[in-house]
């Protein structure tokens, strides 16, 4: 009798029982601006009310989101400190550090993805390329240059130099936010960001998009062609948030999180902020996301060394 009862599931303990019932924070490895950023004040805004406690966010940018990163992985593993995962700092980072102070699948329990996010090659509306196969002569003629601020747009570029036969020179910014201001005054020639970070530059017609990486056209942008479209079907690249804890974190407290976080995906209200800013909401259960980040970790990995990103 005593064997079986050691194969039941440990009971809640009291903190897990009571949680949550305190402030929860959750970190933001990139600017206000960003798309973690935008998604995590999404998310906090509707995690408040149904947790009955304040949700904080605080942002702690820098290093190619790594800082914030190891930052959460060294958190107490009590559900209180989270973190706003994503491609560039749980997929890509590996590639481009010869040694992180973190590990991104060990250190972190990866409790549910909240959006994909296709990416928008960009340039000034004013400038001379209207198609991606214009940037790409002219980066073959003279010495462009390609802003990137996080490691996905880092890749990205990097990638579509290679598919595409561009020669352009890559500039490295903390977020994409201060990147896309870089490209708007004319300090650099094009970037690869996410579509929800740009999309509004698009509308008021001071940027250009030039190719998109999503499977079909963007709704919002129907006149932009997919890098599919363009023969560039090497590009596979996936940009993705989600949230997680830090490794350790009670197994309830972690499915606790996952339903609560699923179900504000499921609200109508929230699908249609998120589909604005180009992002299409994909929640997921605890295992799947985790099988997720460590496929993505290795798919953006490959990319990089195909790119010949050495890591740094």
């Amino acid at each position: 009798m005593m064997a079986a009862a050691s194969l039941l599931p440990a009971p809640a303990t009291a903190a897990e029982g009571r949680y949550p019932d305190k402030q929860i924070t959750i970190v933001v490895p990139f600017s206000p601006g960003s798309a973690t950023d935008t998604s995590a004040r999404i998310i906090a805004e509707k995690l408040g009310p149904r947790f009955n406690v304040p949700i904080v966010i605080e942002n702690k940018p820098g290093a190619s989101g790594t800082i914030g990163s190891s930052f959460a992985a060294r958190a107490n593993p009590d559900g209180y400190t989270l973190i706003l995962t994503s491609s560039s700092t749980h997929s890509a980072t590996p590639a481009l550090f010869r040694k992180l102070p973190f590990d991104p699948t060990g250190d972190f329990i990866h409790t549910v993805r909240i959006a994909t996010i296709p990416m928008m090659l960009v340039v000034r509306e004013d400038a001379p390329y209207t198609s991606a196969q214009d940037l790409v002569q002219a980066t073959q003629k003279k010495a462009l240059n390609y802003a990137y601020g996080s490691p996905t747009s880092q890749i990205a570029g990097a990638t579509f130099n290679t598919v595409a036969g561009a020669a352009a020179n890559a500039v490295s910014y903390k977020s994409q936010p201060p990147a896309v201001t870089d490209l708007l005054g004319g300090h650099v020639d094009y970037l690869f960001a996410d579509l929800s970070v740009v999309t509004n530059f698009m509308k008021a017609k001071k940027l250009r998009g030039l190719a998109y990486t999503g499977q079909k056209r963007a709704t919002d942008f129907p006149g932009v062609p997919t890098l599919a479209e363009l023969g560039y079907k090497n590009f596979d690249l996936v940009v993705w948030v989600g949230v997680a804890a830090p490794a350790k974190t009670p197994d309830a407290i972690v499915e606790r999180l996952n339903k609560e976080v699923g179900a504000i995906l499921q609200d109508p209200e929230v699908v249609q902020r998120f589909e604005s800013l180009g992002m299409q909401v994909a929640p997921d259960s605890v295992s799947a996301q985790k099988a997720f980040a460590l496929q993505q970790r290795d798919i953006w990995t490959k990319r990089a060394a195909d790119a010949k990103i050495e890591p740094q």
